[in-house]
Parts: C-alpha cells; sequence; structure tokens
C-alpha cells in the first residue's frame, strides 16, 4: 500500500499548506484508481527465452595492475632522485601502487562474478519454468507468477493476490481494500483560486469503488494472459462488508468474473470503463449505488 499511503501523506500537506497542486494530484490519483485496467505488461514470447544463450562465466582481467607493473619496471631514477635518495622510497611506492591494482582488478572481478552468478540463477530459472510452460505444468505458471510478479502497480495500490494455477486456466485470488485507498473526501478550488477538502458523498465513494474493483479485475486477467498461455483467467475480488446482524467486518467475495483470452484480447481498454468490459464475460456481482457491494458467489464454470 505504498503507493496510496504516500499520495495520502502528500495530499494532506499540500492541503494543509493551500498548494493548488493539490488539486491535480488528487485528481490524477482517483483516474489512476479507475483506469489501472488500461495498462499491462507486454505478452511474454516464452520460446524467446528457452532461447536465450547461457550467461558466460566472466573472465578476470588485470588492466590496471598491468598499468601499475609497466610504470614500476618502466622506473628509471632521475639526478635528483639519486641525490636525495628517493629511488627506493619511489620503488616501493610504485610496487605498493601495483598491488592496490590488483586488489581493485580483484574488486572488479568479484563484482562481475557476484553479477553472473545471480544471472545466472536466473537463467537456469527461466529455462526451467519456460521448459515446463511449454509443457502446460501448472507447477511452472505457479513459479512464472512467483518470479516475475505481475502485479506490483496493484500491490502498492494495497492489494494482495494468491493465485492457483491449473494446465488451461488460473485462478486469482484478489484481496482488496479500497475503503483504505480511496479518499472520503474531495479536493477542489473554489473561484478564488483557495484549495477546498470537502466530504465525498457515500454514493460517489460507491461509484468510484465500483469502477476501482472491476478495473483491478481486469488487470489481473490481462496480466496473466501476457505472462501465461492459459485459455481462461476466474479472478475473484474480496473484500470485507459490514455484516448487518453484528456489525463486524467479515471478508467476502464482491465480484466474481470469468475471463476468455479470445474476448478479452478483444477490447478496447481505453474505450470504456471497468464495469462496462465487465459485460462481455461470465460474472457474478451485487453491486448498488446506493448500498455498495454485497456478497456473491464464486464463478466456477
Amino acid at each position: 500500500m505504498k503507493e496510496a499511503s504516500t499520495f495520502k501523506e502528500i495530499l494532506k500537506q499540500q492541503i494543509k499548506k493551500g498548494d493548488v497542486a493539490a488539486v491535480v494530484n488528487y485528481d490524477n490519483y482517483i483516474n489512476l484508481l479507475l483506469s489501472i485496467h488500461k495498462d499491462s505488461s507486454e505478452t511474454f514470447n516464452w520460446d524467446n527465452f528457452a532461447g536465450k544463450p547461457e550467461p558466460k562465466l566472466p573472465l578476470r582481467l588485470s588492466v590496471n595492475q598491468d598499468i601499475a607493473e609497466q610504470a614500476y619496471k618502466a622506473y628509471e631514477p632521475t639526478v635528483l632522485d639519486k641525490m636525495l635518495g628517493q629511488s627506493k622510497k619511489k620503488l616501493k611506492d610504485l610496487m605498493k601502487n601495483t598491488e592496490q591494482a590488483k586488489r581493485y582488478d580483484d574488486l572488479i572481478y568479484n563484482a562481475a562474478l557476484k553479477e553472473f552468478r545471480a544471472e545466472h540463477q536466473n537463467w537456469e530459472k527461466i529455462q526451467f519454468i519456460a521448459k515446463g510452460i511449454k509443457n502446460e505444468d501448472p507447477a511452472a505458471y505457479q513459479q512464472a507468477i512467483e518470479f516475475f510478479n505481475p502485479f506490483q502497480q496493484l500491490i502498492q495500490l494495497g492489494a494482495k493476490l494468491r493465485c492457483e494455477s491449473f494446465s488451461e486456466y488460473v485462478i486469482a485470488h484478489l484481496n482488496l481494500h479500497a475503503e483504505e485507498i480511496i479518499p472520503d473526501y474531495i479536493v477542489s478550488q473554489t473561484e478564488a483560486g483557495k484549495v477546498r477538502k470537502s466530504q465525498m458523498p457515500e454514493l460517489k465513494f460507491n461509484e468510484i469503488c465500483h469502477h476501482h474493483v472491476c478495473a483491478c479485475a481486469l488487470r489481473v486477467g490481462r496480466e496473466i494472459f501476457a505472462l501465461l498461455p492459459v485459455k481462461c483467467v476466474f479472478v475473484n475480488a474480496y473484500s470485507f462488508l459490514p455484516e448487518r446482524a453484528g456489525g463486524v467486518n467479515e471478508k467476502q467475495v464482491i465480484l466474481s468474473v470469468k475471463f476468455t483470452r479470445s474476448e478479452l484480447l478483444k477490447l478496447n481498454f481505453n474505450a470504456l470503463s471497468g464495469p462496462d468490459h465487465l459485460a462481455a464475460f461470465s460474472h457474478n456481482m451485487d453491486f448498488s449505488i446506493n448500498s455498495g457491494f454485497l456478497p456473491t458467489q464464486p464463478v466456477t464454470n
């Protein structure tokens, strides 16, 4: 929830100072919440990953040591050096420079070696995953999700995800905290140019929450299709809803949708909002602008 927390803190300070930039930042943040489905990672070409050559072990070069040794060997005492008895000291300093240059070359090599080991470990991991994906191995799908973690932007906005992988589909469990990341206020500018903070109407809050939840579900579907060659993605979105009887918050499914690759890839994500896009897919959602979300059942087929 880093991005949301940072936004709130910056906005709080800007409003306190009466900085008009608060209005622009507020509008940009709300737009991000509503349009997060419009971006996605590029589609992975697993054949390219599988054919990527193995990283080569770096060579240890002695560039700095060679230069220092050449200077040591080329040293010839001047007449002044001989008169002042500086020859031995200068030779000793040149030898010391040679040793230091060797240590510097060692540092450069060790850094390259460390980078190589990390790169080679990643290469081995990706080769293993790519082979598994080619064989439609659910374990490889799961490892790809964990290794590449394509949900970073959603996580920065407070979401938590857990995926279950199968040979032809993935079930994504998306935990959202819309009530924490969506401001319950509106920031605007008066005709006199002053920054104004006012309470957001409940209907407006519910509307933003509705659009954000749908946008997040779409983003999850897009990211999984970009990463994995599965045919379907089931997204179950959860949130805490007040229990009507005892007033205790309970985590409930508020949206469940089945995305198919062929249909999702046809969509123009810049043309419609999140809820409008869901009309093309089998989904369960009980939402009203007056009361917000109510619990629903997961889509299973």
